[in-house]
């Protein structure tokens, strides 16, 4: 089988084809969300593999943020 890409994953959770949870269990970040379980002390679910790529999303938004800033200050 081959490897879907994340953005295919999206689609397939999209159409309802997949869960939360299986969308991360498909994606690279299968291990993170395991280690991500364990440091809060959860079993992995639907409802906490949502919350993890909320929180994902979150931080690499946050810090795509601070470089675009940093970027800005450089170019001053």
């Amino acid at each position: 089988m081959s490897e879907r890409t994340y953005d295919e994953l999206v689609q397939l959770h999209q159409s309802g084809k997949i869960t939360w949870l299986q969308l991360v269990e498909q994606s690279e970040d299968k291990d993170d969300f395991i280690q991500w379980c364990k440091d809060h002390n959860v079993k992995p679910d639907d409802n906490y593999a949502e919350l993890y790529l909320e929180q994902t999303e979150e931080e690499m938004s946050f810090s795509q943020g601070n470089w675009d800033s940093y970027e800005k200050l450089q170019g001053q």
